[in-house]
């Protein structure tokens, strides 16, 4: 449509933007602190599903080394929520700078992206 939608194209395009279904990173330090912050992302309806597993993380911190086990998230939910998620894992997340990394969907099974796209 180049540079110029006229206005009808421009809202489906809005519309189909706010319903861009992505998947968002985190982490949290520990089992406990990540199914307290996925049951709430849940609670308020920020997100569609969370899923959340044990890793090992090395990462540079204040110019030392860390070595540390971690339990990363990823949030199913779409690109309209990004921001009030974004604020509500920053008010609730123990750590002071939390990883938040928003993963637009490319592709996906268009009945798993039609549920996570869903305001029930």
């Amino acid at each position: 449509m180049g540079s110029r939608l006229r206005k009808g194209a421009y809202l489906i395009h809005a519309r189909n933007v706010a319903l861009m279904s992505i998947t968002v990173y985190t982490t949290a330090p520990d089992e406990k602190t990540a199914e307290a912050l996925s049951k709430a992302i849940i609670e308020e309806s920020l997100g569609k599903c969370c899923n959340f597993w044990p890793v090992r993380t090395i990462y540079s911190w204040k110019g030392e080394m860390k070595n540390d086990t971690e339990h990363v998230i990823f949030i199913k939910t779409t690109k309209n929520k990004f921001k009030d998620l974004e604020k509500y894992i920053v008010k609730n997340h123990p750590y002071s700078m939390p990883a938040i990394v928003s993963l637009p969907w490319g592709d996906s099974h268009e009945p798993f992206k039609n549920w996570v796209n869903t305001n029930e």
